[in-house]
């Protein structure tokens, strides 16, 4: 139990220190890049191979990075949600495994996301043609999604036994 209160803690520094100015920063950027596009040439000066990149494609980069971000925080909320069940000793309710599974679902969608907005963002803005068959954070993140998304079915399982088993006493 002492393990789990360290990780409760640890989420919730990460939750209120990171993840809350993170969204507030993203929602004003995400407003200040269509009012003012020069300001996404500071993002994207160190990227362009020569050409000059039309401020439309770079706000729907911008988009697409900052839709990517709050999924990745969403998820982060949704862990948050899960380990209260664990502090209530609620391990096999149905939210645990529906959080479980939404929270594989969506890293699997921001891992694969990642890597596709990489590979087009090195393309258009470097003029690389680069795979990296290496590990990557995308990689690693397409993993813990599809882990999340076992976990939510071994304890689907769990749930059905622990039911089966309490109505045979």
């Amino acid at each position: 139990m002492r393990k789990l209160i360290i990780l409760k803690s640890l989420i919730d520094f990460i939750w209120i220190v990171i993840c809350i100015p993170m969204l507030l920063l993203l929602a004003f950027f995400a407003i200040y890049m269509f009012i003012e596009p020069d300001t996404l040439d500071v993002v994207f000066s160190e990227l362009t191979f020569g050409n000059r990149i039309p401020n439309y494609i770079k706000q729907i980069f911008g988009l697409v990075f900052i839709g990517i971000t709050s999924v990745s925080i969403y998820c982060l909320f949704l862990f948050r949600k899960t380990i209260r069940y664990f502090q209530r000793v609620k391990p096999f309710h149905h939210n645990v495994i529906s959080n479980f599974y939404k929270i594989g679902y969506l890293l699997v969608g921001v891992g694969t996301g990642g890597t596709l907005v990489s590979f087009i963002s090195r393309l258009l803005f470097r003029g690389e043609l680069v795979i990296n068959l290496g590990i990557t954070p995308y990689l690693v993140l397409i993993c813990l999604g599809l882990f999340f998304m076992v976990l939510s079915e071994v304890f689907k399982i769990a749930k059905h036994a622990k039911e089966e088993n309490e109505l045979t006493i």
